[in-house]
């Protein structure tokens, strides 16, 4: 089976969503030894060469003339899709274009679905969103499944109405390419967030709430601007976007990291992180204000508060609890096995795999 995974306006190195599809495309191709992968990905403006040369990445086009230019590379990526010749499409979500309607009505295709993302786009760009609500249907009625990362998201009626098998498969990490970090032994408190900058459902004003209730704890935030973050207090440190390399001496200075406290704001309250599924893989426990599908409700190393705007406020005695028990310690690597892509990434190509035989494309030669 030869699979094109399709991805749309990503960044480079750094970015979790490129590990992810790294990681995806040599998961498939060491799980079936009868599977080619190939990564077709349009990338943001100068982040080409981080994707070029990777393992799978067969083709690497880049957006530099603003609107025109991503309309362009867009649609010259796709015919190297369909001249690729694949069984199937793999799909990650992204804005509709001619060209990627039509790989969807022509080859075998599957969409994963990340986010409730006309909920997302409305809080982010009207004018995409009303794009989104006019031609989001021509591509998820024409794939032949839908893949997504939580239950919430298949259950939502702007998916289910869609008519399409649907499969939950939660966003996973390889764990061999993490080595648990040691625990620290810092005098107070530190915690860690990690994050892209300019989403309000990572909850900042929250993580504020938190550092002016502990002024004795320390808050490092990678990814956020100073800009997103009014008059941040004295404890509070903004590092901006770092590559992995950067970030991680933060990470292994942190006795509690903290996923999204906000994801109320896009009416969504489920989901499973690739930020804090790195976090765990480092041994970190973690504060989240969602639902993860991924681990029971009990887990000692996730302490979930309140989905709501006053959720960390009514969990301070909660907070300074947890934190207090696990400063200075690491998770057990064993108790997050079910994390480990090479568990989760089976059933995703199982659904594929099956999918793709409902109707294979007949190429033509010549």
């Amino acid at each position: 089976m030869r699979i094109a995974y399709l991805v749309h306006g990503v960044d480079g190195a750094g970015s979790g969503v490129r590990s992810k599809i790294l990681s995806q495309a040599a998961t498939w191709s060491a799980l079936a030894g009868d599977v080619e992968v190939g990564i077709f990905v349009r990338c943001e403006a100068g982040a080409d060469a981080q994707w070029v040369g990777q393992p799978h990445v067969v083709k690497v086009r880049s957006s530099r003339a603003g609107i025109p230019g991503r309309l362009l590379q867009r649609e010259l990526l796709s015919l190297e899709v369909a001249r690729w010749r694949p069984d199937l499409v793999y799909l990650r979500q992204s804005t509709v274009s001619p060209s990627v309607a039509g790989l969807a009505f022509a080859v075998p295709t599957i969409v994963e679905l990340n986010t409730l993302d006309l909920a997302e786009l409305r809080m982010r760009s009207l004018p995409r969103y009303w794009y989104a609500m006019a031609t989001r249907g021509l591509v998820l009625r024409a794939a032949r499944g839908i893949v997504v990362v939580a239950d919430e998201i298949g259950r939502h009626e702007s998916v289910r109405r869609l008519g399409r098998p649907i499969v939950t498969v939660p966003n996973s990490i390889d764990l061999r390419s993490y080595d648990p970090l040691p625990a620290p032994a810092n005098p107070h408190p530190r915690l860690v967030f990690l994050g892209a900058p300019g989403l309000p459902w990572h909850g900042l004003d929250k993580i504020r709430q938190m550092a002016v209730r502990f002024p004795s704890w320390t808050f490092d935030l990678v990814g956020p601007s100073r800009e997103e973050l009014d008059d941040p207090p004295p404890n509070v440190h903004l590092h901006g976007l770092l590559a992995s390399d950067g970030y991680l001496p933060i990470l292994a200075r942190a006795d509690v990291a903290i996923g999204s406290l906000a994801l109320h704001r896009k009416q969504m309250d489920e989901a499973s992180p690739l930020k804090v599924a790195e976090y765990l893989a480092y041994g970190i426990p973690t504060i989240i204000g969602y639902t993860d599908g991924r681990f029971p409700s009990d887990a000692p190393f996730l302490l979930r508060i309140p989905n709501a705007e006053g959720g960390v406020e009514a969990s301070f005695g909660a907070i300074e609890t947890f934190v207090d028990l696990w400063r200075g310690r690491r998770i057990d690597r064993s108790s997050i096995a079910g994390i480990d892509s090479g568990q989760v990434e089976q059933r995703r190509l199982e659904f594929m795999r099956r999918l793709a035989d409902v109707r294979r494309p007949q190429w033509v030669e010549g």
